[in-house]
């Protein structure tokens, strides 16, 4: 990830960067917006026989076959039915949008949460818990930049999690041909929408971190882990800028994957992130080159070889 109102922010103003006619309807607009959550909806779809295959993929999909994976992505559009192409090529450029933000802005995020993990050795263990903070500590960041002050009360991530059947069908065909192709994995189409509804359904019961059923949530988890993940997830109502969390004191950072240092704030990140999708997307759409597309970047951030394979978690 980013997390999820960051990812939704971005497609906001993603979508401005596409040649112009190429999302024609409100539907394609939604699913072009649904796509910048990537594969996420499958690391929330925990109410499935499947929950092992779908929180794979999307471990595989963020880690490693970058070009393999938007290859395939392209080609399943132009095998989708006439009627339903343009909805599915929407949500592809969707799914690109979303990894060109990660290929950017995860530097950051791992750079802040390795830091906190290296200094606090009871942390070891609960590197996703860390990443988890962070990523909605940006969040607020960003919506209340980009929102003019507003909070998740007044905008609740569910809500920003917009569908139709139409629109899981058609994402869901998409997805599980790149499951089956790339990656081996045997993901029905039906469980994208089943994802997407599950990842709704723990929003709202998560949101807003410190309620009470947040609190009991977590209390719950806690059994099992040293620290809660659904407690990290959950976003604060706060006015107060997230300015250490965002770099907006433009301190220099490390890229952890490249060694390059930076000044950027988060906010500055994101703005990189765009040009770099207006140029993405047009190779994406002209050449179909997908190593130009990619450049073996991982979603991470990370380069890898020519065979784009990756096999852990950072």
């Amino acid at each position: 990830m980013p997390a999820l109102i960051t990812h939704h922010l971005f497609g906001e103003e993603s979508i401005d960067r596409l040649p112009q006619g190429v999302i024609t309807s409100d539907e394609e607009r939604i699913a072009f917006i649904l796509g910048n959550q990537g594969p996420d909806p499958f690391f929330f779809h925990i109410l499935t026989p499947r929950v092992s295959d779908c929180t794979l993929l999307a471990q595989v999909m963020h880690r490693s076959r970058m070009s393999r994976q938007f290859a395939c992505l392209r080609d399943g559009v132009s095998h989708l039915l006439p009627r339903d192409a343009s909805l599915g090529r929407a949500f592809a450029l969707g799914l690109l949008s979303h990894y060109v933000l990660d290929r950017n802005a995860h530097p950051f995020v791992y750079e802040q949460q390795f830091g906190i993990v290296e200094s606090d050795s009871e942390l070891e263990d609960s590197s996703s818990q860390v990443h988890a903070v962070i990523e909605s500590d940006l969040d607020v960041l960003m919506l209340q930049l980009k929102r003019d002050g507003a909070t998740v009360d007044d905008y609740p991530p569910a809500g920003e999690i917009v569908t139709t059947d139409r629109i899981n069908r058609v994402a869901g065909v998409l997805m599980s041909y790149v499951a089956g192709r790339v990656y081996g994995i045997d993901i029905p189409a039906g469980e994208y929408g089943a994802a997407v509804a599950n990842m709704q359904r723990l929003y709202r019961a998560i949101e807003p971190a410190g309620s009470v059923k947040t609190r009991a949530i977590s209390l719950v988890e806690g059994l099992v882990h040293d620290y809660s993940l659904l407690d990290g997830l959950a976003h604060r109502v706060t006015t107060e800028l997230p300015e250490r969390t965002g770099n907006l004191g433009h301190l220099a950072w490390k890229n952890p994957f490249t060694d390059e240092v930076s000044t950027e704030s988060f906010p500055e990140v994101f703005d990189r992130a765009l040009l770099d999708y207006e140029c993405t997307v047009a190779r994406f759409i002209e050449t179909g080159d997908m190593e130009a597309v990619t450049n073996h970047v991982n979603y991470s951030g990370r380069v890898l070889n020519v065979d784009e394979e990756f096999d852990r978690e950072e």
